[in-house]
């Protein structure tokens, strides 16, 4: 993740954080399918412990906003900066996906129409049939992305952020749309106009949108502002008590909330911990090794490859044969092998796919500035 002062230097506290809930996301999965091994009678890992995977999600797409606004604040009103800007996204995105998307592909090639397969490589944010489960939340992101260039368009860029915004809080709060255009506008004026948006809106106006909004404004917060320790470290601590009040209503993560409501005020609470937190390394008072940095490259192969890859470890394992610590020890045998998966896929084809990709970036003029990141 790259949200520097200068747009170039990794936050590693953020890039560790990264890796923590692409973790999660991966054991909320792998613990059941384990479970599912068990034999008749045999207690299940960890008690049958629920992983908190939708945090990890929520935590992901506060972040990505925040990548975003930190990472491409100069650029707002740059209309060539809208081409270079989805150049790259898509370039970060469809290469580890598209690998991935093979391992489905292979077992259910025979379920695969033309138009299938064009909504599963495209990710079009106007279709969510999957074969990789977790990539739902990609088609947010692209969603995300749309928008965001659009938004960065010159004189028109912030109009379109407004109602942006305006036309998902109305989707979602829809008593507010109506009494704050109550007085102005009759019913059948306003009736057409949120119809629409609810039937063509789709995840343009979704409500986990509010964690790529918050995101983004924590993102232009860190930009602009320059505290020191301790007032990073309070906002820092003010974010993780709220969050802490806010977890028991999901569960402790395990859920995403009972309501559009509850999202906006969990993007907000994550999105105040993500800039205490970023600002506090900023100002020297946090510092990591490199290895964090090396776990946050690996985080998006591990988010996109893990369903896939317990697919194709269905094929040499046996229900109802496994119990007690044999549970735990293919519990831990799957998940080294999912991160040695995902390191491999990093390091050997991501990694390089990227550089590659950097150069024909800068031989077309565009940014070279890519970052490794699960749905952003």
């Amino acid at each position: 993740m790259s949200a520097g002062q200068d747009g170039k230097t990794k936050l590693l506290s953020l890039e560790l954080g990264r890796f923590m809930a692409a973790a999660m996301v991966m054991l909320s999965h792998v613990a059941p399918y384990v479970n599912g091994h068990a034999a008749p009678g045999a207690r299940p890992v960890f008690g049958n412990m629920l992983f908190p995977g939708p945090l990890g999600v929520q935590y992901f797409f506060v972040l990505s906003g925040f990548v975003m606004a930190s990472t491409h604040h100069a650029d707002f009103g740059k209309i060539s900066s809208v081409p270079k800007f989805w150049w790259r996204r898509a370039c970060r995105i469809y290469p580890a996906y598209w690998l991935a998307l093979c391992i489905p592909a292979y077992y259910l090639f025979g379920a695969m129409t033309p138009r299938l397969t064009l909504q599963l490589v495209t990710l079009s944010p106007w279709h969510d049939l999957e074969y990789i489960p977790a990539a739902w939340t990609l088609r947010y992101e692209m969603a995300f992305y749309i928008m965001f260039g659009l938004c960065m368009l010159p004189y028109v860029g912030r109009p379109v952020l407004a109602l942006w915004v305006a036309a998902t809080v109305w989707h979602c709060f829809w008593r507010l749309g109506f009494w704050l255009l109550g007085p102005v506008l009759s019913p059948r004026h306003i009736l057409p106009v949120y119809n629409f948006i609810g039937t063509h809106g789709g995840l343009f106006v979704a409500f986990a949108l509010f964690y790529f909004f918050t995101g983004l404004a924590a993102g232009c917060a860190y930009v602009k502002c320059r505290f020191g320790r301790k007032a990073w470290g309070g906002v820092l601590a003010g974010g993780l008590v709220l969050l802490a009040l806010l977890l028991p209503h999901e569960q402790w993560g395990v859920t995403y909330g009972p309501s559009p409501a509850f999202a906006l005020r969990m993007a907000c609470v994550l999105a105040v911990a993500m800039l205490g937190l970023a600002g506090l390394e900023r100002a020297g008072g946090l510092r990591l090794g490199r290895w964090a940095g090396w776990l946050g490259a690996i985080s998006y192969p591990l988010y996109i490859f893990h369903e896939p890859a317990l697919l194709v470890i269905t094929n040499a394992l046996h229900p109802g044969r496994y119990q007690g610590l044999g549970l735990y020890l293919l519990l831990a045998a799957i998940t080294a092998a999912i991160l040695a998966l995902a390191a491999l896929v990093t390091f050997f084809y991501d990694q390089p796919i990227q550089r590659l990709l950097r150069r024909a970036g800068r031989g077309k003029g565009a940014a070279a500035r890519l970052n490794p990141l699960p749905g952003a």
